[in-house]
């Protein structure tokens, strides 16, 4: 079994190590950028003391969005007294930081760790791209160099968060990545802009000016800080919405003991399908909220008795049953909030990979993605849950029959994902335990014809 603790102290180990080499070889390729004469001093201690209030006054006002403007400051010191000297900045103010807010011990480590390895990359590039040290004008060559500082800066901090979360949270690396670059990446660009500011207004003004910079700069982060508040409120109105969509659904599906639960486990199985195949995390709210309202066109008067039927149902009645995705569909538009990517996932969750699912016929990449992972969750859920003809199947015949119809039946990227997936296999197995009942589009006779066929659903 896999020692989350031991793996996270190794990572931090290694960027500590990585960090401590990076400080050395710059030390040795960029040493003519540190001298230590007063106005380097200054400057440490200004856009240190920048760097600490911004990150104070950001975590201890907020710490669900901390960090936000924090890198002003060592955008601005990477400029003025390069990539050590921004270095020095960025890791005194976070360690002091991460004292006043009283981080554990392996956390305190990692984020000054990764702050100063950001740090050096981004004044490292800088330098390197032709970027000069207390620049006497903005020229094009120095608005590249700093535009190239950003992007450094960035995306080594994003490499290396998203690696910690990774592994804290057990969560495929790429998923985590994407999330954390797409969560705020053109509040930074844009932000990233002040920092060049700060470095002009404090060459030309001295460090007094590092006073006045700070509050439009506390200022930008407190419109950033409503925003974000603003964007919390409408998730809670969204949960509050999903919890009456749970309700709903529980209340179709009670009409049928096999049907119980069904679909909030195939949404379920379909957020982490979602995740794992790196979808944002809008998209992976599309995918589940699709799931849940997969079936809801079967709560129609004419289903019922074709799902209570004992034998086995005539073509008439089967060609009727196909019709369920197009009667869900056409009640999940009649919420506004559902029409599109919601609305074509439930449509087209019984189309095969190969163009052989109904009720357009469609293949490939033509099927909503949403609907290509419905399509796979439905299937374990079906086969992973009992049935009045048999019990719950384990889990390795859930694997023999996504494989052996991937490419056919599944998405074939998104079948091997849940065919290797530890969340999905613990998940069912927690069902299993708990002898959660099966929903199924067939009855119990046309489900045992079709049992060589994955999704019995």
């Amino acid at each position: 079994m896999i020692d989350t603790q031991r793996l996270i102290r190794a990572y931090v180990g290694g960027v500590v190590g990585v960090t401590l080499a990076t400080a050395v070889l710059l030390g040795i390729r960029f040493s003519w950028t540190v001298s230590l004469d007063p106005s380097f001093l200054v400057a440490v201690v200004a856009f240190g003391i920048l760097s600490l209030i911004t990150g104070l006054v950001e975590s201890t006002t907020d710490p669900g969005i901390a960090g936000s403007i924090v890198f002003v400051a060592h955008l601005a010191a990477a400029v003025v007294i390069g990539p050590l000297g921004a270095a020095l900045v960025a890791a005194f103010s976070m360690a002091a930081s991460q004292l006043w807010l009283k981080r554990s011990a392996i956390k305190a480590v990692f984020n000054v760790a990764q702050i100063t390895l950001t740090t050096m990359c981004g004044g490292a590039l800088y330098l390197a791209a032709g970027g000069q040290l207390r620049p006497a004008q903005l020229s094009d060559q120095a608005i590249l160099a700093y535009g190239l500082l950003v992007i450094a800066y960035f995306g080594v901090n994003s490499l290396l968060v998203s690696g910690a979360v990774a592994i804290s949270q057990a969560r495929p690396y790429l998923g985590v990545w994407r999330s954390h670059i797409l969560r705020a990446a053109g509040y930074d660009l844009v932000a990233s802009a002040l920092g060049l500011l700060v470095a002009w207004v404090y060459l030309r003004f001295h460090v007094y000016s590092i006073f006045g910079v700070a509050l439009p700069i506390l200022a930008l982060r407190q419109a950033y800080r409503e925003n974000m508040e603003l964007k919390r409120a409408n998730a809670a109105l969204e949960q509050k919405h999903r919890e009456l969509l749970d309700l709903f659904v529980k209340e179709i599906e009670l009409g049928d003991p096999y049907t119980s639960g069904h679909s909030q486990r195939v949404a379920k199985y379909a957020a982490v399908i979602a995740r794992e195949f790196g979808l944002t995390q809008a998209e992976i709210q599309e995918v589940s909220t699709a799931a849940l309202l997969h079936d809801v066109g079967k709560g129609h008067h004419e289903f019922g008795a074709l799902l209570r039927k004992d034998g086995r149902l005539s073509l008439d009645e089967k060609k009727l049953l196909q019709t369920h995705p197009v009667r869900s569909a056409e009640l999940v538009c009649t919420i506004e909030m559902f029409r599109g990517e919601i609305e074509r996932a439930v449509r087209h969750h019984h189309e095969n990979y190969d163009g052989s699912g109904y009720p357009d016929g469609v293949s490939g990449d033509q099927i909503p993605i949403g609907a290509r992972i419905i399509m796979i969750a439905d299937t374990i859920d079906a086969m992973t849950t009992d049935r009045p003809y048999r019990k719950a199947l384990p889990f390795e015949r859930v694997v023999e029959q996504l494989d052996k119809y991937a490419g056919t039946q599944f998405d074939p990227r998104l079948a091997g994902i849940a065919i290797r997936s530890t969340t999905i296999r613990r998940m069912v197995g927690d069902a299993s335990s708990v002898n959660l009942e099966l929903a199924t589009l067939w009855s119990p006779a046309e489900a045992k014809g079709r049992l060589g066929k994955a999704a019995v659903s």
